[in-house]
Parts: C-alpha cells; sequence; structure tokens
C-alpha cells in the first residue's frame, strides 16, 4: 500500500486511492480506520500517526527523527532515551501504531509479507529494534545525478542544494545496509531494474525466498498511496536518463564537487 509513515497526504478529500475511489470512500480504507478505532487508537486517513515524530515536543522530535548515524551517535541517542523516558514512551507508541496497522492490513489484504516503502533509515531503525519482524531490506540505488536532476526540477532548487541532499541520504542510506549486512540487505540498481525488469524482480524474490512472479498485470485490486502513477496503467518500466541533457556542464561539475565520489563508489563514473 505505499509508504506507510504516510506523512504527504495533503487534502484527504481530495485524495484518491489506487483502486479508483476517493480515500475517504474505499471500502478497504474504511475497514482499515473502523479496524483501528476498534482497538482504541488514535488513527485517521490524513494522520496515521505511524511516522516517527513528537510535533509537539521539539527535543523529542529532534531525539527521535535525526538521522542514523554511527554507533557512537547511535549509543548516545539510546542514552537520551533513558534519559528521558517520555521519548522513549512516545516512540514505543509508535512502534506499536504500525504493528497493529500492519496486522490489520495484512489480514485484510490476506499477505504474509508486508512491504513498507517509506524510505527512511532511521524508521528502519526503530523497527528493526523492534524486533517484532522478520525484516528484509531493499537497497535501491541510482545515479545521483539523476536523482539531483529530478530534486532540481520538483523542488525549483540549486544543483547544490539537490547534491547535498542526496549525498546526505545516500550516506544514511550507506550506513543502514552496512548494520544490516548482505543476509538482510539487498542492494539493487535502478537502471537494471528498468532495462531488465523480470530477471532484476527474480533476484528480488529469491532474496525473500519468494516465488518468482511475472510481470502480468494482476486482477487482485490495490489499494496504494504515493507517487500519483499508481493511479496509470503501468504499460512498460522505461529507463530515465533525462539528466544525461538536461544538466549543464556546470550542473555536473558542483554535482561532482560535492557528491562524485560517492556516486562513483556505487559504480557511476
Amino acid at each position: 500500500m505505499g509508504e506507510l509513515k504516510a506523512t504527504s497526504m495533503g487534502d484527504i478529500s481530495a485524495y484518491y486511492c489506487s483502486c479508483g475511489e476517493l480515500l475517504n470512500d474505499c471500502p478497504f480504507w474504511k475497514k482499515v480506520k473502523s479496524k483501528m478505532l476498534a482497538k482504541n487508537f488514535d488513527f485517521s486517513l490524513d494522520q496515521f500517526k505511524t511516522h516517527f515524530r513528537a510535533y509537539q515536543e521539539p527535543f523529542y522530535d529532534r531525539l527521535l527523527r535525526a538521522t542514523f548515524r554511527g554507533p557512537f551517535f547511535e549509543a548516545a541517542r539510546e542514552t537520551g532515551f533513558i534519559l528521558c523516558p517520555a521519548a522513549k514512551k512516545i516512540r514505543q507508541h509508535i512502534i506499536k501504531q504500525n504493528r497493529t496497522l500492519i496486522d490489520i492490513i495484512c489480514d485484510l489484504q490476506q499477505g504474509l509479507i508486508f512491504l513498507d516503502d517509506s524510505k527512511e533509515p532511521i524508521r528502519l531503525k526503530y523497527l528493526l529494534d523492534a524486533e517484532m519482524w522478520d525484516i528484509r531490506t531493499i537497497h535501491l540505488i541510482r545515479d545521483g545525478r539523476g536523482v539531483a536532476n529530478s530534486y532540481m526540477k520538483h523542488n525549483k532548487t540549486s544543483m547544490s542544494r539537490a547534491a547535498r541532499q542526496w549525498f546526505s541520504t545516500q550516506q544514511e542510506c550507506d550506513r543502514m545496509a552496512k548494520r544490516l549486512g548482505n543476509n538482510r540487505c539487498l542492494t539493487v540498481f535502478y537502471e537494471d531494474l528498468c532495462r531488465d525488469p523480470e530477471d532484476t524482480l527474480k533476484v528480488i524474490h529469491d532474496f525473500l525466498g519468494l516465488a518468482t512472479e511475472t510481470m502480468s498485470a494482476s486482477n487482485q485490486t490495490k489499494h496504494i498511496m504515493g507517487n500519483k502513477m499508481r493511479l496509470g496503467s503501468l504499460q512498460e518500466i522505461q529507463l530515465d536518463e533525462k539528466w544525461r541533457h538536461t544538466l549543464t556542464i556546470e550542473d555536473l561539475a558542483i554535482f561532482e564537487q560535492i557528491a562524485g565520489e560517492i556516486n562513483q563508489f556505487h559504480g557511476y563514473k
């Protein structure tokens, strides 16, 4: 169903589920909401309360959402939770909110595996530390120049800011991948997925211990939130390398100076 943290819903009254219904009218999400409320959780379709934030408590909020770093910093963070029992209680409640919602969705969909597309290493850390799930992680990497180009376009910003944003995010993801190791983290390259989706998905299925499925369209109704592409029908997967034609020589030089080393580390020359 997409990103379980559900932080970018916008105007919920005009938000469509991938099934074609407005989210507020979708029978599936109505059932989810009803079951969450029946278990006495504070839950609404415009506020899942599954994101690790403490909006009313600035110090607790910074403790919760600070990016995932090395062992020394993470040990200091855990000390912070010990010294602030209220912050630890907030973290535990959010974990419980996630667990209950995941269980409800899996039950309704008759699923044994839940895919969370939230893309936040610090969120992954908290779910790992909870030891409630057998977690496997897909580390999807794309040429940073393509990511930066997209970030510049959607956020109307400079290459300098876009490159720093990608560098920081990729660095955090790499730290988490190192912590997980190869048994629990599979690195997949965006370009490979686009060029050969069938074989790449087979590798993913093998990693997860699942039977390989074909790319043929499923008749199952899906209830996905997130990117607007969920509302269309995917005819074919196409590699997007617009950055090769839209980035200027100056843009490329700025990117190389800020993030070129880590991009090359991942094999992008």
